[in-house]
């Protein structure tokens, strides 16, 4: 199997707004045997301050006999979410990933606080900044007044600071949709299937 690093697609590096907050949004898919990823690096505004992703991977069959169970872990963890991390030339001041499975790997890899976002279609909280605790790991905070709160699921590892977290997913949610840049990871990756920059 042959691993190609991450590739690059330049954006004109630009200086965060006085928050200093930018968070990068990690995208780990396979689909049919077949295993992408990317990563995009955003300021407090979602403007784009970087960008990597991963070349399609499809393991042979001596591969997939080889590596056996262990192969979708190897591949997501250790070639798709380290490479991307480490071909990153902005560090976020976070880490978000829609993929419970690739929360702890981008946690390791990104060295930084991380955590596993979605939405949710309750009502708002009370306040902005709200975080009520759901589980063990998973809370439902406040990002922005009007919006739904969203699913913020943590490592064991953070909960210490868990607030820090969500201090900086509310400074995003003060000047953007703190979800929308995994919709344009997801698209950015189906354009490449269609048309390689």
């Amino acid at each position: 199997m042959e691993l190609p690093g991450p590739l690059r697609f330049t954006v004109e590096r630009r200086d965060c707004m006085a928050s200093g907050v930018s968070a990068a949004y990690v995208v780990v898919d396979e689909r049919d045997g077949l295993y992408v990823g990317a990563a995009l690096v955003v300021d407090n505004r979602g403007v784009p301050l970087d960008f990597r992703y991963t070349e399609p991977l499809r393991p042979t069959k001596i591969e997939r006999i080889l590596y056996g169970g262990a192969l979708d872990v190897y591949l997501k963890e250790d070639v798709i979410v380290k490479g991307l991390v480490d071909a990153l030339e902005v560090r976020p001041s976070l880490w978000l990933v829609r993929e419970m499975d690739a929360l702890g790997a981008v946690r390791q890899h990104g060295k930084g606080p991380t955590a596993l976002v979605e939405s949710t279609s309750l009502a708002p909280l009370d306040r902005t900044g709200q975080a009520d605790l759901q589980g063990e790991l998973e809370f439902l905070l406040q990002v922005d007044p009007i919006s739904s709160p969203v699913r913020v699921v943590l490592t064991k590892d953070q909960l210490q600071q868990a607030s820090k977290v969500f201090e900086q997913l509310v400074s995003l949610g003060e000047t953007m949709e703190v979800l929308e840049p995994f919709g344009r990871v997801i698209r950015a990756l189906e354009a490449l299937k269609d048309e390689p920059l």
